[in-house]
């Protein structure tokens, strides 16, 4: 399985969620390192895209920790109502894609 999608969209973005800050000090990692590793551990494809070097390594660097199951849980549980990935063979969703506004 393979999905595109920006991490950040404003001031409620995956960024700001304390579930997400709290696991991922306790593996002493960023939020963004926490959920590229949930998706590695589910055998979900990761394209991490920066141009920062910073960043580039904080992406590769996600190799030295595992995910509890109770932090699984607890990720698999946050609001999922947002969904990025939709079938777009049908007319119905291919008008609500159109219909998106993407902010550029």
């Amino acid at each position: 399985m393979e999905a595109w999608a920006p991490f950040a969209e404003g001031k409620n973005d995956i960024f700001h969620n304390p579930v997400l800050s709290k696991i991922g000090a306790k593996y002493g990692k960023s939020v963004a390192q926490v959920i590229t590793r949930w998706l590695i551990e589910r055998d979900i494809i990761v394209l991490a895209k920066s141009t920062k070097p910073e960043r580039m390594a904080e992406n590769l660097n996600i190799f030295d920790f595992a995910l509890s199951d109770e932090d699984k849980a607890e990720i698999a549980k946050l609001d999922g109502t947002f969904v990025a990935i939709v079938n777009h063979d049908t007319v119905d969703n291919l008008k609500r894609i159109s219909a998106w506004k993407m902010g550029v």
